[in-house]
């Protein structure tokens, strides 16, 4: 990786893991990149649909639409998508759009955690100990429906049922032959601030705005499955810091209560 693909790799963690810390009366920053960062990266998520609702939910997020929102992070969890589940866990700690849910928080949070990033069993384990008892039992009682549905077991066998529908369409003969070539030319109380890490997903045009050549986003670690996962593992586990701040009620939750 040469030194403009490890800066445009930055902007792309960013889009993913650049949550702040959440000033008293301003909304929960998920990621520093702005809207139009963020629908840039959109030509690359094209074929994996974890990557496409989540880029979608961030999207609706940035533009306050947070019920919409939770629904496409929902949604790309459906995927396995341990950066949306990631987000919901945030978004229900610090009851963004919607009243605090420390419940649905942790459960989300042991869910983004499956996989064992060290970075997000932090998190967890720092929620977890700031559960009542009986918040911990309502976890434990509530957490395996959520894995019957949102799980890597079943979850990802969606998504890769995608991604190989995806690559055949862009790799495979309508009568068989299946060799074509490709060549077509944080500090404080953060909420899981990852740093930077490389990305098979991205290269210089897709933050210019053009879309990715045939080379670069069909990559093998972008539709061969075993490498994707181990790519999606690598960026889940870089860098950064870790805290988890009391949960609080944003104005409009307050509002609705």
């Amino acid at each position: 990786m040469n030194a403009r693909q490890a800066r445009l790799a930055g902007l792309w963690m960013a889009c993913l893991f650049g949550s702040t810390a959440v000033p008293a009366d301003e909304p929960l920053q998920l990621v520093t990149a702005n809207f139009m960062q963020v629908d840039a990266q959109m030509p690359w998520a094209k074929g994996h649909p974890n990557e496409e609702w989540r880029l979608n939910g961030l999207k609706s997020y940035q533009d306050g639409r947070y019920e919409e929102a939770i629904r496409r992070f929902e949604r790309a969890a459906w995927y396995a998508d341990k950066y949306s589940e990631h987000y919901l866990s945030l978004i229900y700690w610090y009851g963004q759009g919607v009243a605090p849910d420390r419940v649905r928080a942790y459960i989300w949070a042991d869910l983004a955690a499956e996989r064992g990033s060290r970075k997000l069993l932090a998190i967890r384990e720092k929620m977890w100990e700031q559960l009542t008892p009986q918040q911990q039992q309502d976890a434990q009682a509530q957490g395996p429906e959520y894995y019957a549905r949102y799980g890597d077991e079943v979850a990802r066998p969606r998504a890769e049922t995608e991604i190989r529908r995806f690559a055949r369409s862009m790799t495979g003969s309508h009568i068989g032959y299946r060799n074509q070539m490709l060549d077509l030319q944080n500090d404080g109380p953060i909420h899981g601030s990852f740093g930077n890490a490389t990305s098979g997903m991205l290269a210089s045009s897709a933050v210019q705005g053009g879309g990715p050549t045939g080379k670069e986003a069909y990559a093998d670690d972008r539709v061969e499955l075993s490498r994707y996962w181990q790519q999606q593992d690598l960026e889940l586990e870089t860098g950064g810091r870790v805290e988890v701040g009391p949960a609080k009620a944003t104005q409009k939750a307050k509002d609705t209560d």
